[in-house]
């Protein structure tokens, strides 16, 4: 985690330009060194704060009030998009500064072996390169599937994915050019594997940049080095549980004080005390495996910013096994084997204890986690439950770290193995049946019906062939993996807008009332048929096969941008805010 943001707590380092003011007045005096004077030859950032402490109706409107007009000038008025991978890095150097440029280019090899497969699979404009709304998927796919993170820009929020690009992550945070420089190579020819790879590396360096700059925080959070001298064992450890208080809360580092933070982890009445315990320990035996690699003292800066980054990135794969034990438990009081729970047994599990299974019926609703086939007999969707907002556990201005969705790693499998856009019915349901799952056992003989309902329903017809990234096929592996696979909804079938107004401005009334569950568990009827999954014939292809030549104005999709923005930031601000309630009612119940 060596940025030019950690370089600022180091001897003899040379602050960036860049760096928000709110640090560069200070020069992370914490860290016990001042950094040199920056040069001048950059203009600075607006401070990270900013874009995190706005709300997301406001979010819309800065959007919107950019001129597109002005913006798309600008961009033809930039040179012509290049090819070579080694321009490309030279394009972002120009825009990022030299340690960003190795950075990505340290991380490109690894991340296209990474996207490869599903890179292959995907449908490819006439260039063979991929569109903004297969590069986006993408993107999405690869750091939701390997850290948690729902990035914004990159998460859809139950929107269709061309529905803004993905280069608009980039508007989170001044970043230079970078944003421009991709976005012409998507209004050229689309993205190669190279440069989608480049871009999910952009991301991860600006990501780490932040990092560095809540470490620094971290240091005057826990007041240590005040005094100029070396952090000891004991405030070494107090700096990195503040960088972790501070990440999982999703607090606003430059603002953050020790009062305002700690009690929430460390207090009785905290909404993470329940939690902060296993964390804790899981720090000291991250910070103990670096420090027994490094050969450096392990209370330097050097060892503590590869403790942050390793936390960073581990922390979604740790956090997950809570996500594993709420599946598990919903799992266990299932209607039959079609991964749905019954309302009143989800509210009978609440009034029984079990603080999670306590969002009101509306609120289930607008995160796509009720199914109302039966309106008398509403049961919760597992999957669409463990992936819902609510159960977000940390975040950045860049990204929220959630549930790992279980069906990436299946469709993957069947991506690698088919090796394009599209499948034959047989060659598909044979791979499935091979293909175990943390719930499925396999080999397996799927039922006549599931199999027929592939090669009838979701295959086109004429070409007989099944799409893998339509709804009709995602609603096929809902159907094989009920538990790990999330019933897919149609875009647009709930408001982006009305979704995230209800969860930023009425988050109280997201829980239901000791009252509502018990009147909804008395009025509660049997199921009629064993709780059957329904099957929607809407199809819906995700990525179509767009032609290559500039997307649609640029009113339009500002405005589309507007509106994802404001869901991503939302499936942090009012996903966590939901989350806070139901840890501050599991206090109240203990």
């Amino acid at each position: 985690l060596q940025s030019p943001s950690a370089c600022v707590c180091a001897p003899g380092c040379q602050r960036p330009p860049w760096r928000p003011s709110a640090l560069d007045s200070r020069a992370c005096p914490s860290a016990g060194v001042a950094g040199r004077t920056p040069p001048t030859h950059r203009p600075p950032s607006p401070a990270m704060a900013a874009f995190y402490s706005s709300a997301a109706l406001g979010a819309v409107a800065l959007v919107l009030r950019a001129a597109p007009a002005g913006a798309h000038a600008f961009l033809r008025a930039l040179p012509p998009p290049t090819t070579s991978g080694d321009d490309l890095l030279d394009e972002l150097e120009a825009a990022l500064g030299i340690w960003h440029r190795k950075e990505i280019d340290a991380r490109l090899s690894e991340i296209e072996a990474a996207i490869l497969p599903t890179y292959r699979a995907l449908p490819k404009l006439s260039s063979g390169r991929l569109s903004a709304a297969s590069s986006r998927y993408l993107l999405h796919r690869f750091f939701a599937s390997t850290r948690n993170w729902y990035v914004r820009g990159f998460d859809n929020g139950g929107d269709a994915w061309d529905a803004a690009s993905p280069t608009s992550v980039f508007q989170v945070q001044s970043s230079g050019h970078a944003g421009e420089i991709f976005e012409r190579r998507l209004d050229g020819e689309g993205l190669s594997l190279r440069e989608t790879a480049a871009l999910a590396a952009t991301l991860e360096s600006l990501a780490q940049e932040e990092d560095a700059a809540r470490l620094c925080e971290a240091y005057r959070v826990a007041g240590v080095g005040d005094d100029g001298g070396h952090p000891d064992e004991a405030g070494v450890e107090a700096v990195v549980d503040a960088y972790m208080v501070m990440y999982m809360t999703r607090a606003n580092s430059t603002q953050a004080t020790a009062k305002s933070i700690m009690p929430k982890a460390m207090s009785e009445t905290g909404e993470w005390f329940g939690y902060w315990p296993a964390t804790r320990r899981w720090i000291r035996d991250v910070r103990e495996d670096v420090a027994s690699r490094s050969s450096a003292e392990r209370t330097s800066l050097e060892v503590t910013s590869q403790v942050v980054e390793d936390l960073t990135n581990k922390y979604g794969l740790h956090a997950h096994q809570e996500c594993l034990q709420l599946k598990h438990r919903l799992a266990q009081i299932q209607q039959g084997e079609v991964g749905r729970v019954p309302l009143h047994k989800f509210y009978g599990s609440a009034l029984n204890g079990s603080y999670e299974f306590s969002e009101s019926k509306s609120y289930l609703r607008i995160i796509g986690a009720l199914d109302e086939t039966d309106p008398l007999r509403p049961q919760v969707i597992i999957p669409n439950y463990v992936l819902a907002p609510s159960n977000c556990m940390a975040g950045t201005h860049f990204y929220s770290v959630c549930c790992i969705n279980e069906c990436d790693a299946i469709l993957g499998k069947i991506e690698q193995q088919v090796g394009g856009p599209y499948g034959r019915p047989r060659q598909i349901s044979d791979l499935v049946e091979q293909l175990a799952s943390a719930t499925v056992a396999a080999p397996r003989t799927l039922p006549a019906a599931l199999i027929e309902r592939l090669e009838e329903s979701v295959a086109q017809e004429g070409s007989g062939m099944v799409p893998l990234h339509g709804r009709l096929f995602s609603q096929w592996l809902h159907h094989a993996y009920p538990l790990e696979c999330p019933f897919p909804h149609v875009s647009g079938g709930v408001s982006v807008e009305g979704r995230d107004r209800k969860i930023a401005h009425d988050v109280e009334t997201t829980l239901a009332s000791e009252a509502e569950m018990r009147e909804h568990c008395a009025a509660a009827q049997p199921a009629a048929d064993g709780g059957a999954a329904p099957w929607l014939p809407q199809e819906e292809l995700f990525l179509e096969m767009p032609r290559p030549t500039p997307r649609r104005g640029r009113g339009v999709a500002f405005l589309a941008l507007a509106v994802s923005m404001s869901w991503a930031m939302l499936r942090g601000v009012g996903g966590a805010a939901v989350s806070a309630a139901r840890r501050r009612r599991k206090i109240r119940l203990l």
